[in-house]
């Protein structure tokens, strides 16, 4: 084989791994951004139900965003009222799960449950699943 020859199959050859390279990366993007969608749209229904289930009727998200000490901040407000601002954290303390940590404007706490009677979204999942048991059977 001749030098040119050698060096176009050289080039044909590093051109194709670096193409691989390129669709592999990208595949790998796209899945960790279709994990992050999933994830997010857990933590909103989360927080919805805790929201619903401690007397709030509505919840709509306005921002979701990543935290500068990597936890996962949720903007939104309650009942159409814009006014009626809250934010909710998923930290990594937490296992990025939603535990009911939300900083509220005051207009939120005086709609709330009394502190004592609020429930995490854990023990409202319990109570949901026996009902869920109990009407089956």
């Amino acid at each position: 084989m001749t030098k040119k020859k050698i060096l176009a199959l050289i080039i044909v050859i590093l051109s194709a791994c670096i193409i691989a390279g390129g669709v592999y990366f990208k595949m790998k993007y796209d899945e960790r951004e279709k994990d992050k969608e999933v994830y997010i749209k857990g933590q909103k229904e989360l927080i919805t139900l805790y929201l619903k289930h401690n007397t709030i009727k509505t919840v709509d998200f306005t921002k979701v965003k990543m935290g500068p000490m990597g936890d996962y901040v949720f903007d939104g407000y309650i009942n159409g009222n814009k006014d009626a601002e809250f934010s909710a954290f998923s930290s990594p303390e937490d296992n990025f799960q939603f535990h009911g940590t939300i900083m509220k404007a005051e207009s939120i706490s005086n709609l709330l449950k009394p502190v004592h009677e609020l429930k995490s979204p854990e023990e409202i999942k319990k109570e949901l699943n026996q009902k869920t048991k109990n009407t089956q059977h």
